[in-house]
């Protein structure tokens, strides 16, 4: 095999073997279990996918490269990513991502985009043929995952070491499945990706044997029973505008056929319906006439039907209604950041300097907002109107190139199918353009599930590449630039070392991210159990693979911190002191790094009011540490209560007292500002206003009402 040939395949087989395994791949070793393995993959995947294709173009002295209409677009949004990083309210976080989430950073945009080019450039009819079969077949194994976890078994508590049940997860993750995804909603998403594509499968001509069919339609069945089980509303909107779309448009272009496509139309609503009927839908409005649901699935509560919260009650708030509130905020980010945003991936700080007061309303008021769940208002927020005008150019003009050749497909790929007017050749077209308009149709599922969500590795690589994969699927072989880079002849093996280097490097690279991550997580879990001695060791190890990564400067910082207040509690004075300035120098480098960080501040709480355990004059420390963190988020009720709880051991009672009714102005429902108010009243001497406080409790929690009474009588004495 000629090595240029050699390396073509290398890049089908890498493309293939990137979206088998990516959607399946997690490990328990890190911090964060799923997405940061995904996104590790692809950076992977990125780096030797992208130096075969340099060494295939140094082995033909040309450039290789085929231009398409989306170039343009995709250019454009990558400018404006780059804009964004530059002028960011916190460069590191632009350039990496959001430590947790990791995807939507500079880095893996740029992965993405090479990936498109690469794929355009170098690949064919059967390599998107190929990539969807192993997609379906890692899609399939997923989805028999994510039912077995319906019914209480899940492989991952079996990875775990818990045994063959659920036991492992916090979540309930019976009543909304995951799998091997992370999360319901992230599951859904991508299984509407890919059921337009199994249904385009059924529809093949050239298979139309009854076994085939009949393992056709129950892939069909595992893919939308898994969907159900997800109990995703954003999901299953995605599934009915893709299922929509992929129908009429057949409908449409088969107008002269229409016979031919009404009985697998027909069939497939049916067991559809079926399983509505049998196991419910997300949606309240719908279950209330379903009345086998509980029957047949005995063990799944409705999770859509939620309590409404008040300002006095604890119930659980409306998804809806939280989003409302994350949108606003993020409005008001993009009103302050008009133009390129306050920095790609950076909403997790700047969300909080805009933060609607009525956030602390609703049950997950202390709960952390890294994404808008707004794909949409998150590019606004982030990178302004330059950053999301591109994103939507890119949108609209795939939009419109593909419904073009969707209509036109007929014309177009005959210039790459052998005998087009044979009977064989006429069936490999229309199967051809089956397949691209069930990807189109996926991708359309897309611009639903990211309006109520955010993207993650597995959408997102389905988002950038299956425009490429339709581009390949209807472009004449005729697009490729060929440009010499060089005149005469050389030896080329020099020239090979550098994308071998490359590749290498960035393999590297990748590898030391995720041992840095490894022991980050180790030394988190070690100190979260006091061991202090053993965490430093592994967050040092962390440190030195990584020493500009704020999040594992900031956990070092409280490891060394305790080590110090262990050190002073054994009159260890010299180490203590040591290791006391050492915790400052790694908690002030983090946030020199990552300035914006309001988490950064929060553990430098932390860390002061450690050390002022050892010296109190570090309490005033921690009073200018919180209240840089209220700086960065006004809003937040607790660390206007922490700072009142500070004020109150410095002995500050007055400034205290103010300190701690502003917080229950910012958060009427604050049950322990309110319990505070009520003794710090008491010790003052003014006791009705304590009472005052405790009746308040007495209608938020009246499970204490006795307990409560007690102490209201004693005041009133």
């Amino acid at each position: 095999m000629k090595p240029d040939n050699f390396l073509q395949k290398t890049i089908s087989w890498l493309f293939t073997a990137l979206f088998f395994w990516v959607p399946l791949f997690f490990t328990p070793l890190n911090s964060e279990l799923f997405e940061f393995n995904k996104i590790i993959l692809v950076y992977s995947f990125t780096a030797l996918i992208t130096g075969a294709w340099t060494a295939r173009m140094i082995l033909q002295k040309k450039l290789i490269f085929k231009r398409s209409f989306l170039d343009i677009p995709l250019v454009l949004f990558l400018i404006s990513q780059f804009s964004s990083t530059l002028l960011s309210i916190d460069p590191h976080t632009s350039i990496f991502g959001y430590y947790s989430r990791f995807n939507g950073g500079l880095l893996s945009t740029i992965s993405y985009l090479l990936m498109y080019w690469a794929f355009v450039a170098n690949c064919d009819i059967k390599d998107v043929k190929k990539i969807v079969k192993f997609s379906l077949i890692s899609a399939i194994l997923i989805s028999i995952y994510g039912i077995l976890e319906h019914f209480g078994h899940s492989f991952s508590c079996l990875m775990f070491g818990t045994g063959f049940n659920v036991e492992c997860w916090v979540q309930k993750v019976q009543e909304r499945v995951f799998a091997t995804l992370g999360q319901p909603n992230w599951l859904a998403a991508y299984l509407t990706i890919l059921i337009p594509v199994s249904i385009a499968n059924s529809l093949n001509p050239a298979k139309k044997s009854g076994i085939t069919q009949l393992l056709n339609y129950l892939i069909i069945f595992i893919f939308y029973l898994c969907l159900l089980f997800t109990q995703s509303r954003s999901g299953f909107l995605g599934f009915v505008l893709s299922f929509a779309v992929f129908w009429v448009i057949l409908f449409i272009i088969n107008h002269h056929q229409i016979k031919s496509i009404i009985r697998p139309f027909l069939i497939l609503n049916s067991i559809f319906l079926i399983l509505v009927v049998v196991f419910g839908s997300p949606f309240s409005q719908i279950n209330k006439y379903l009345y086998y649901k509980s029957y047949f699935s005995p063990n799944q509560t409705n999770t859509q039907q939620l309590v409404p919260i008040t300002s006095l009650d604890g119930g659980i708030s409306e998804s809806g209604d939280i989003r409302k509130i994350v949108w606003k905020g993020a409005w008001r980010v993009f009103k302050h950041y008009p133009v390129f945003g306050s920095g790609v991936e950076t909403f997790a700080y700047s969300y909080y300097n805009f933060r609607p007061i009525e956030h602390n309303l609703v049950s997950e008021w202390d709960f952390l907002y890294n994404k808008a769940h707004n794909e949409y208002l998150n590019y606004l927020s982030t990178t302004g109107i330059f950053g999301l005008g591109t994103y939507l150019l890119f949108i609209c003009s795939f939009l419109y190139i593909n419904l073009k050749s969707i209509f036109n497909f007929k014309f177009l790929i005959s210039k790459q199918i052998p005998n087009p007017k044979s009977q064989l050749g006429q069936l490999e077209i229309r199967s051809i353009r089956n397949l691209s308009l069930a990807l189109f149709s996926g991708w359309m599922s897309l611009l639903v599930t990211n309006f109520f969500g955010f993207s993650v590795v597995v959408t997102s690589l389905y988002f950038y590449l299956i425009p490429a994969f339709t581009i390949v699927l209807s472009k004449p072989e005729d697009q490729s630039v060929h440009k010499s880079l060089s005149p005469g002849t050389y030896h080329l093996t020099p020239y090979l070392i550098i994308p071998v280097f490359f590749a290498f490097y960035i393999l590297h690279f990748t590898l030391n991210l995720w041992r840095a991550d490894f022991f980050y997580n180790q030394g988190q879990k070690l100190s979260k159990t006091g061991q202090f001695y053993e965490s430093y060791q592994k967050l040092h190890q962390a440190v030195k693979i990584s020493p500009n990564e704020p999040i594992f400067l900031s956990e070092i910082s409280v490891a060394a911190g305790n080590l110090a207040l262990i050190a002073d509690q054994q009159n260890q004075a010299s180490s203590s002191s040591e290791l006391t300035q050492l915790a400052i120098n790694y908690s002030d480098k983090s946030l020199k790094i990552s300035p914006a960080n309001l988490n950064l501040y929060k553990t430098q709480v932390k860390l002061f009011y450690t050390l002022s355990t050892i010296k109190p004059e570090y309490l005033n420390k921690t009073i200018e540490a919180i209240t840089q963190a209220i700086v960065l988020s006004p809003t937040d009720p607790k660390l206007i209560y922490n700072l009142g709880l500070l004020y109150g051991k410095a002995g500050q009672g007055e400034l205290a007292i103010k300190t701690i009714e502003k917080s229950v102005e910012m958060k009427p429902n604050y049950f322990e500002a309110r319990n505070t108010l009520a003794i710090f009243y008491e010790d003052i001497g003014e006791n009705q206003k304590a009472v005052e406080q405790l009746k308040f409790l007495i209608k938020m929690s009246p499970e204490n009402k006795e307990t409560l009474e007690n102490k209201i009588k004693q005041l009133e004495q």
